[in-house]
């Protein structure tokens, strides 16, 4: 999988990892982190599927996703990484969500391209 930082020439950045074992607050590892997570392109969300729409500034399209990628900003700035590190989970698992229903979309309009109705 290919993410949505890669795709824009970004490093991508291991959010769980960073989440197992996090720095104190202000900590030059917090303030990088804090960097990170403010920008679309290398937030938990941005580390996420390149296939999920996004809007131009790279927010994703879908509000559950784009709030989610919001609470996770306020969770590292405010060092409350175990808030931060639920909120990762909700994020993967509602990006797993919107990737599965691009497949699945992508599939239906092939079959019906193919003539079928499966």
């Amino acid at each position: 999988m290919i993410t949505y930082a890669e795709k824009k020439g970004e490093k991508p950045f291991d959010w769980n990892k960073f989440l197992e074992n996090p720095p104190e607050w202000g900590w030059e590892e917090h303030l990088d982190a804090c960097d990170l997570s403010c920008q679309w392109v290398t937030c938990a969300c941005g580390n996420q599927c390149y296939i999920i729409p996004r809007y131009p500034i790279g927010s994703p399209v879908d509000y559950k996703l784009e709030s989610l990628g919001i609470a996770f900003n306020n969770s590292i700035q405010d060092a409350k990484y175990d808030v931060a590190k639920e909120i990762l989970a909700k994020i993967e698992k509602r990006s797993e969500e919107i990737r599965a229903e691009l497949i699945k979309q992508e599939m239906q309009a092939l079959t019906a391209l193919a003539g079928g109705e499966n």
